[in-house]
């Protein structure tokens, strides 16, 4: 079996852009005759839980047989509020610690997933590439950008070719897809380098790609960009299990609010209790997933003892969540009015065969759900949000299935990215 570094700071239990794809992508390649090393960031843990090989710089083996190597000792979870480690899984900061750390949180927490991955990922790859002879080439995800210079570096020293997976452009600033350490100009001229050197580049999106050959046109061609599509969760080739105190979501509806902030959290209860009635009272009862709101702020607005909050930190709970069901409702913010992806939890809820909507600005993130058999309802209007809730809790379940079979399939895109993986080699 061929040998390919893999390096990826959003690896689980990351869950920023890139985190579902780098593990589905890692745990599938051994199937496919590679075996990916990959260098990830800090496991969760429970407190007193042996951590074993998930010790900083220890070898585990993942899934499939997928060799991972951890940027940081474990991070203890169990005394943590649970909403504060889904915080850190989406691209936070380590929570405080202490009386000090309560009432400054800003001043006294520690660095992120991304940040610790940034630090020791270097290292720690050129550890692997020194152990292991035989590494035929590299895989790495950006952003980080610090990611890609890692494996650019990695390239020269050890003559391996490398295939980049670009989750979005490194010069625009999103919480969910960290650029890192690097300032905005160098990540400009970080992706400048990678899109007009002939580099082999991946993306996830159509119009990603367009993106960048707009960007940089005349000097990147359409065959210099390959679209590797994300494609739906299949529980039955997981076999990762939730967590067993997951809450209950059999039949309730679902608000997935992960992408809001606390102001865009607060704005969308102000408008949910406004339309409670108008809605026709769809939404009692309904689970809300979110890390940014608080029952302080559901008896702000009237909804105290309507919603059940949950902050589920690992994508196999949050999956589970939705599998169960009546319906979702996945709400995006102003951070993602222009974004070039969808979603990967957005694809995942797609290919579930439930009733689901979701509130958007027009653009990539619309047009999927036109596509893909969801509802859209334009972002931070009132009235569209009503007549879409009501819409979503009384239509058919066959609605939502018609998409279905248009979404890409895992064994056919997994099968385009293991030639763009052999094209990279040297012949």
């Amino acid at each position: 079996m061929r040998k390919i570094l893999f390096l990826a700071p959003n690896y689980p239990p990351g869950m920023t852009d890139g985190s579902s794809r780098a593990f589905r992508i890692a745990s599938t390649l051994p199937d496919y005759g590679w075996e990916p090393m990959v260098i990830a960031p800090p496991a969760f843990v429970s407190s007193g839980e042996s951590s074993g090989p998930d010790e900083a710089g220890e070898e585990t083996s993942g899934v499939n047989g997928e060799r991972i190597w951890r940027t940081g000792s474990p991070v203890e979870v169990e005394e943590m509020e649970a909403c504060g480690v889904a915080a850190l899984a989406y691209g936070g900061s380590m929570p405080p610690k202490g009386a000090l750390g309560k009432v400054l949180p800003s001043r006294f927490s520690a660095p992120g997933l991304c940040a610790i991955w940034e630090k020791h990922a270097a290292a720690l790859a050129e550890k692997v590439m020194s152990q292991f002879g035989d590494i035929d080439a590299v895989f790495v995800q950006g952003p980080s950008a610090r990611a890609l210079e890692i494996a650019l570096e990695i390239s020269v020293r050890h003559g391996v070719p490398v295939l980049f997976d670009l989750q979005a452009p490194l010069a625009r600033q999103s919480s969910f897809a960290p650029s890192g350490s690097l300032r905005s100009g160098e990540c400009g001229s970080l992706e400048e380098k990678l899109l007009t050197s002939g580099y082999s580049l991946i993306t996830p999106t159509r119009a990603l790609k367009e993106y960048f050959l707009t960007k940089y046109f005349g000097r990147v061609t359409h065959d210099d960009i390959t679209i590797i599509a994300d494609t739906p969760h299949d529980a039955a080739d997981d076999p990762r299990a939730p967590w067993e105190g997951i809450a209950d979501s059999t039949g309730r509806p679902v608000f997935l609010l992960q992408r809001l902030t606390e102001k865009e959290t607060g704005d969308f209860f102000r408008s949910l209790s406004h339309l409670m009635g108008a809605a026709g009272g769809c939404c009692s009862d309904a689970v809300v997933v979110t890390h940014n709101a608080s029952e302080k702020m559901l008896k702000k607005f009237g909804l105290e003892g309507s919603l059940e909050l949950v902050c589920p930190f690992s994508e196999e709970d949050l999956l589970a969540l939705c599998r169960k069901a009546g319906f979702i409702f996945y709400a995006v913010g102003r951070q993602d009015e222009d974004a070039l992806r969808v979603p990967e939890l957005l694809v995942d809820v797609a290919g579930m065969g439930i009733r689901w909507a979701v509130s958007a600005h027009e653009g990539v993130i619309s047009r999927f759900a036109s596509e893909a058999g969801g509802l859209s309802v334009l972002a931070g209007d009132e009235a569209a949000l009503a007549a879409g809730l009501r819409e979503i809790a009384g239509a058919a379940g066959g609605k939502f299935t018609q998409g279905i079979e248009e979404l890409p399939q895992h064994e056919k895109v997994m099968e385009a990215l293991v030639r763009e993986i052999a094209l990279t080699l040297p012949v």
